[in-house]
Parts: structure tokens; C-alpha cells; sequence
């Protein structure tokens, strides 16, 4: 017998101690068992969320609600699939992410999520109610969500809900405020508001035009580019009414106007400034936080921090654990799944979040295992910590499995099989 085929032999007796299958075999039972439940799954992020809140929120908890579309139109097997045109012919096929995580109002850093939902053609999966209804619009669901968000937290913290565009609609901002609900929003510029300096109703849009730069709040990155936040803002109300397209008897569209209750709120307008002073950016927000103890800079930085869910949805898909290629064809299976990679998340927030000198040689340690190249101004990113942090348990597996003289014995074995020394 040749080197080449005893080296090969006693690679194969070793790794003969891991079966593979029988691993994914004991996943796909673990992740359709009806034994194994959302609320028990959901248990150790409750407890991190909670904790991460006293330890990491002053007065405030920033919750940042958004939705992702999940595309699994090459994912033909999918149960419960949704099927939406796209301009043209193209369409998106998958599932609707809905979620909303908690962000720390001083550092700015994700702490947890608070409500992961998975809406798939049949029924809405939720870690907080079982029997959404599955024709509400993304804006009534959150509306309900806002509610069971306050008395779930339990905490003498105010919560502020932040949301982008989607979220500018006077029904959605009424009902929050009815709930006593705080909310910091960003809106567009057709939707009018009343402006009582003036006494007249304008366009959001125009109204922003009225307002100079105003303060300088801080300097960042922006799309690779160094930009500096400036904000302003004005005293308004939301006075407009409710408007929905309704059938009549006669069976034609018709639009339906309700008024409504008058909504005394700040006005916000946040401009981003290239170095040139040409306007990068410039996002129109509206809250209904009245004490100007909370300043209009703070508003700015809170919503800036909302970007923060979006790297979320990148470490669940791309950058991460790439959602978007799972092979489990029950939506119930999949959403179990979600729920134990979320975990894995607020883990690495808690180890990027971590400011003591042990955190630092962990983050080091998980960047270097991770083998990702880092900018030179960054210590770290949370995808390179979510990679190291897989290859350290994966290197724990193999301790577990083999001893030590059977590792080196490994070695020799493949430098005999490949002819280069490892």
C-alpha cells in the first residue's frame, strides 16, 4: 500500500467519528418538532433584551421597527410562498421579515430584537401574538405591536418607536398617540402639516425648504464619504384627514377622507453636508416628543442610529447566515431557525458592545480567527465577529471529537496526501 492510500485510510478512520448526516438530520427534526415552541425558542433573547435595556438605556429605549423582503424565488419547494408584481414583469417571490429591535438611546448600539414576524401567503409567524391577522397592512400590525411592545419591556424607561417612510401615515401616528406612544418618524414631502408660525398648511417638503441648516451635530461616514449632520426644526401639527380608497354601493373607487384628532409635534429637518457644503442627504422626521428637554441634535443622532436594523437583516442574509439560501420548505421550521441565529446575534452585539479590556482581547481574538480584512479606522465589524466566533466553535467541536495526538497525527496525515506541509 502506497503513502498516499494510508494517509488517505487513516484520514477517513478519523473523521469516521462525525457524521454529518446524522447532524442535519437531528436540526431538521429539532426545527419541525411542534414540541419545540416560538415562546421557549424567543425565552434567552427575552432575557438578554430585558438586562441589555437597564444595563445599556438611559431614559430611553430607541425600538426600530422595518421589513425585509425575503427572496426565495429560486426556492421553488417553499411552502406558503408570496408572489407580488414588480415593475415590469419581474416578481418578488418569498417571505415578509417584520421586526423590531431595541437600540440603546446612548451608544446607539443594538441591544436585541423585541418582535420578529414571518408573513408567508397563509399566516403570520410572530414571536408576540399567534393570530395576527394576515390581511392587516404592515402599518396596522405595527400599530398592535407598539402596544404589546409596552407592556412586554416592563420598564420605567420611555420607548421611543422610530420608523422610516412607510411610517407616515396620520392613522398610524394617531394610534400611537392614543396609546401614549412616543414616535420619531421619517415622512415625506407631498404630506401637508399645519404650521401655526405662518398659520397656513404647507408641504412637508416645502416647510423643510423654509428652514435654514440650523445646528451642527456631529461629523460620520456616509456611503464612504465624510459628511457633517446639521438639523433644524419648527413646531407644527398633523391636522389632515385619514384618506382610504373605499368601494361604494355603485361599486366604484372612491376616496374616503375622516378627520381626526389634531397632533401637536416637532418638526425635523436633518441634512447630511459634504465638505464642499453640497447637501448629501436630507431626511424629514416628525415626533411627537414635545419636552424640548429632548433636543432636536438628539432626535437627529436617534435617527441615525436607524440604520442599525439594517445591519441586522445583513447578518441574517448576506453578511452572515445567508437566510435567503436556507433549504427548509415548512415557513414554521424556517421562522424556528430565525429565532436561534437572532441569538446568535445579540451575542455578538454583547461582545461588540462590551467595553472592558477582556471584550477587546475577545473581539481580537474573533477577528483574527474570522480572517476577515478590516479597515484601518475600524477594530472590528460584526460579520468578522460572527465569523470568528463560528470558527471558534467549530474548533471546539474538533477538540471534543479528537484528542490531541490524533490532531497531529492528522497533520502528518495530510502532508502526506497533499505532498505540502500544513
Amino acid at each position: 500500500m502506497s503513502a498516499k492510500q494510508r494517509a488517505t485510510n487513516g484520514l477517513k478512520l478519523l473523521l469516521d467519528k462525525v457524521e454529518p448526516f446524522a447532524q442535519v438530520q437531528g436540526c431538521w427534526r429539532f426545527l419541525n418538532n411542534e414540541n419545540v415552541t416560538i415562546e421557549g425558542l424567543f425565552e434567552p433573547i427575552e432575557e438578554h433584551l430585558k438586562s441589555g435595556i437597564e444595563r445599556h438605556c438611559d431614559e430611553y429605549v430607541l425600538a426600530m421597527s422595518d421589513w425585509s423582503h425575503l427572496d426565495y424565488k429560486k426556492h421553488t419547494s417553499k411552502k406558503e410562498l408570496i408572489t407580488k408584481a414588480k415593475k415590469g414583469n419581474a416578481k418578488h417571490i418569498g417571505y415578509d421579515l417584520q421586526t423590531t429591535i431595541a437600540v440603546s438611546d446612548k451608544t446607539g448600539e443594538p441591544i436585541a430584537p423585541i418582535v420578529n414576524n414571518l408573513k408567508t401567503s397563509k399566516k403570520v409567524y410572530s414571536t408576540y401574538d399567534k393570530n395576527i391577522d394576515i390581511n392587516s397592512t404592515h402599518l396596522e400590525e405595527l400599530a398592535s405591536r407598539v402596544k404589546w411592545i409596552k407592556n412586554f419591556l416592563e420598564t420605567d424607561k420611555k420607548i421611543v418607536h422610530i420608523v422610516d417612510r412607510e411610517s407616515d401615515s396620520v392613522v398610524f401616528m394617531r394610534d400611537l398617540s392614543k396609546s401614549d406612544s412616543l414616535f420619531l418618524l421619517r415622512v415625506k414631502n407631498n404630506s401637508k402639516l399645519y404650521y401655526p408660525k405662518e398659520d397656513i398648511d404647507i408641504k412637508q417638503g416645502e416647510l423643510a425648504n423654509k428652514l435654514g441648516l440650523g445646528k451642527k451635530v456631529k461629523s460620520i461616514q456616509y456611503k464612504k464619504k465624510k459628511v457633517t449632520i446639521y438639523v433644524n426644526e419648527c413646531e407644527v401639527e398633523v391636522r389632515r384627514d385619514a384618506t382610504k380608497f373605499i368601494i361604494n354601493e355603485e361599486g366604484k373607487r372612491k376616496l374616503q377622507k375622516t378627520p381626526g384628532e389634531s397632533i401637536k409635534a416637532r418638526f425635523i429637518v436633518e441634512r447630511l453636508v459634504d465638505k464642499d457644503n453640497n447637501i448629501v442627504a436630507q431626511w424629514l422626521l416628525i415626533t411627537n416628543i414635545v419636552d424640548k428637554k429632548v433636543k432636536a441634535e438628539t432626535l437627529a443622532t436617534w435617527y441615525y442610529y436607524r440604520w442599525k436594523i439594517e445591519t441586522y437583516f445583513k447578518l441574517l442574509k448576506s453578511s452572515g447566515f445567508n437566510l435567503e439560501e436556507w433549504q427548509q420548505r415548512e415557513p414554521k421550521a424556517l421562522f424556528r431557525r430565525l429565532i436561534v441565529v437572532s441569538l446568535s446575534c445579540v451575542l455578538v452585539w454583547k461582545i461588540a458592545n462590551d467595553s472592558s479590556q477582556n471584550a477587546q482581547q475577545i473581539r481580537n481574538f474573533l477577528v483574527l480567527l474570522s480572517g476577515r480584512l478590516i479597515q484601518k479606522d475600524k477594530e472590528f465589524t460584526n460579520p468578522a465577529l460572527l465569523a470568528g466566533l463560528e470558527s471558534f466553535l467549530q474548533i471546539m467541536d474538533v477538540m471534543l471529537l479528537f484528542s490531541h495526538e490524533e490532531l497531529l497525527d492528522m497533520k502528518k496525515r495530510i502532508i502526506e496526501l497533499i505532498g505540502i506541509d500544513v
